[in-house]
């Protein structure tokens, strides 16, 4: 009598198993361009198509968000946005931000409402809370340089730690 019932838990488990998602890793890289008012950041991703990315500038220190802007991915795994930058004359932030919460329906099957289906190993993730609830996320950076005169522009490239070259590290002084 245990053996139907130790075989239909058996079977049971392999089903459920085989429902779950798989933990989707996650890469999304882009070049920086910066000439004049204008940031432009063009990228690829492993994202699905029509995931949406979150292109951020922000004040350095406070971090305080001064320009947003969201992209669509594409097909291709492309996305590609101009931001315009009021604030030239100072240093600023670049952040890239994928916070699956914010996606439609569609996406939020693959990636998990709370980004639980995002695999561990990938580059730029963070966990961040919103209305007490926690999320797993992808955010990646980059320093964004002020305009002075005779600047030719910036083209540079998102990292997963944001690095400010105008901050001494500590094994420097």
């Amino acid at each position: 009598m245990k053996r139907p019932y130790l075989a239909s838990l058996i079977l049971l488990v392999l089903i459920l198993n085989a429902c779950a998602s798989p933990q989707k890793e996650i890469d999304i890289s882009g070049n920086v361009k910066s000439v004049g008012n204008t940031v432009s950041v063009n990228g690829t991703t492993t994202l699905e198509s029509d995931s949406e990315i979150k292109v951020q500038i922000r004040e350095l220190g406070a971090d305080t968000v001064i320009q947003e802007q969201t992209a669509k991915v594409d097909s291709e795994g492309n996305y590609s946005l101009n931001l315009s930058r009021d604030k030239r004359e100072e240093n600023q932030k670049l952040v890239v931000l994928f916070q699956p919460d914010e996606q439609s329906e569609k996406i939020k099957e693959i990636y998990g409402e709370h980004g639980e289906n995002i695999d561990e190993t990938s580059a730029g993730i963070f966990q961040y809370s919103k209305g007490g609830k926690e999320y797993a996320g992808i955010q990646m950076f980059d320093f964004i340089y002020k305009v002075v005169k005779g600047s030719t522009g910036q083209r540079t490239f998102l990292t997963e730690n944001f690095n400010n070259p105008n901050e001494q590290s500590d094994s420097a002084q």
